[in-house]
Parts: C-alpha cells; structure tokens; sequence
C-alpha cells in the first residue's frame, strides 16, 4: 500500500514549510507542491493557508493531519504485524536515545540482539529527552530509552532501572558552611542562591528536574551557563567553574577534570527511573519485545 502523499503531507504540516519538507523528503520543491494541491483539488478543500508565513493548516488541513497520523499509525502496526508472520527475517527498529546515554547502554544491548535478529536493521535517533519522545509521538522513532516521568499519557514506559541525581562541583568548591548541620553531605539548598550554576538547556530532562526544584524552593538561581550536554555540565562544574546537577549514570560514563564531590539536597535522596518508552496503541513486534527483554537484563548488570 502506498501511503507516500500522506506521509508528505504530514511533513510540510510539521515543518510548517513546502520547501524544508523537500529537502528532508529528497524530492523537488515543484513536485512537493504539485502533490500538496492535487490532494487538495481531490478532497475539494484547502488543507494549508499559504498566506501566512510560515505556512499554517485550515480548519480542514487539521482535521486531514490528524486522521492521517491516525491512518499512518495504523498502516504501520499492520506492516510489523506482517513481519511477525514472516518470523521476522528481515525489518528496521528506530531506537531513540539521548547521546549522553548511548555510550552506556547500546554496547549491552544491540550485540547480543543484533545476534539474534541479523537481519533487523537498526536505526538510531539521538537528542534530548522531550525531543526523543515528539519523535515517537510523530511515528519517527519505534522505541525511546529516557528518563522518567514521560509528559504525554499515549506513551507507555517499562521501567529498566533507577538513576540517582546529586549536585556536583570541584572538590573544595563548597565549604561546610553550606552544609546541612550533623550531615557529611547535604546542601542546604537556601544557601545556593550566590553559587554559580551550569544547566542543561531547556528540552532535557534535567533541565525540568532542576528548575522544577528551585521553583518549588521559590528560588532563582544563579545561571552562568547552559549546555545541551550533561557530561560537558559536569566537566565544567568538576574543572571549578560552577555546580551542576548530574545523575550518577554521567558521573560513571564521563571522566572528571578534577578530584569532585557529589551532594545531596536537603537530606533527600532524589531518583529518577530510566525506561523504555513505546507508544500505548502501537504494535509492538516480536523483535521490539526481544530488545526490551534484552534492554531489562542489561539494566540488572548496571
């Protein structure tokens, strides 16, 4: 079945842009606006308002994208389902993954099933967080290995295992004066607000973490610095330039500039689960079951 003219529709509706869904889609400008009002002519509506900039969808073209996600949605589990009766011999699995958490968990995980499924192609996306699951919302990706809490009900998580998150800085960089009285490692956080700080961009799980702890504390801290990258925060916050939040997964994967120290906050551990994430209504083929099975016995070696 050819579902190509939806699957080009649904790109110009995403990038809002005929000529940036014709570069990603590798077709010509020309021939991507002769197949947008073809569609249109046939259906007897305007799916797009080209008069705005950027181009925006009609009441109509709303409705059009919605059940086209809705038919792709279905065209897709009905293809894996297909390649489960053909036991699997051949097919692709778009894993999403933040880069930060590759490094640790792919080496585990796609050998021994690449050994199992040789003829699965593996495709791997990578990004943020919030980024990794609008793929999977948008059929671009099959599976996604995050942290947790996930934003959006229709997605379903299966839990792989707990990460800790501490406040990182050089060693030396806070004196005991901010620490809890009677505790070895506990920041009181109301002393902070003075302390530089390196955060992760907005769109990283991290970033939600953190400003959702100083909002709670009706705090504003001191922001030096941003970076989409963890392992870059905490090498800056470990060579004495700031503090940082990190979870122990980077403080295993990533090697430090200098000697560190790791806090608590409040005396309160905090943890995050990190899970692998599918949408509710989708299929899930026997291959994807196989790569979370193995997904789950690599988180008890960690």
């Amino acid at each position: 079945m050819n579902f190509k003219k939806i699957k080009y529709i649904v790109a110009v509706a995403e990038l809002q842009s005929i000529s940036k869904a014709a570069s990603e889609l590798y077709i010509s400008q020309p021939s991507l606006s002769y197949i947008v009002s073809s569609v249109e002519q046939e259906l007897g509506v305007q799916i797009f308002n080209r008069t705005t900039n950027p181009i925006s969808l009609t009441y109509a073209g709303e409705k059009y994208i919605k059940t086209a996600k809705e038919i792709l949605q279905l065209a897709g589990n009905m293809s894996k389902e297909f390649s489960d009766i053909s036991n699997m011999k051949k097919g692709k699995i778009t894993i999403g993954i933040p880069s930060i958490r590759g490094p640790l968990m792919l080496p585990f995980i796609l050998p021994k099933f690449i050994d199992k499924y040789p003829g699965i192609n593996i495709e791997i996306v990578e990004g943020n967080s919030n980024f990794l699951e609008d793929c999977l919302l948008n059929g671009k990706v099959d599976l996604v290995f995050t942290s947790l809490p996930s934003k959006d009900k229709r997605i379903a998580c299966e839990i792989l295992y707990e990460e800790k998150i501490m406040l990182a800085a050089k060693k030396g960089y806070l004196s005991s004066e901010f620490l809890i009285p009677n505790t070895i490692n506990s920041i009181d956080i109301d002393k902070l607000l003075n302390i530089d700080f390196i955060f992760t961009k907005r769109g990283h799980r991290m970033r939600d973490f953190t400003d959702k702890l100083f909002d709670t504390h009706k705090l504003k801290p001191k922001v030096i610095l941003e970076t989409s990258n963890t392992a870059t925060a905490f090498r800056l916050a470990t060579s004495g330039l700031g503090v940082c939040f990190v979870s122990d997964m980077v403080t295993h994967t990533t090697k430090a500039v200098n000697d560190y120290e790791l806090f608590e906050i409040e005396n309160i551990p905090v943890k995050w689960d990190v899970a692998v994430s599918y949408l509710k209504n989708s299929y899930l083929t026997i291959a994807e079951k196989c790569l979370i099975d193995i997904s789950k016995e690599m988180a008890i070696k960690l």
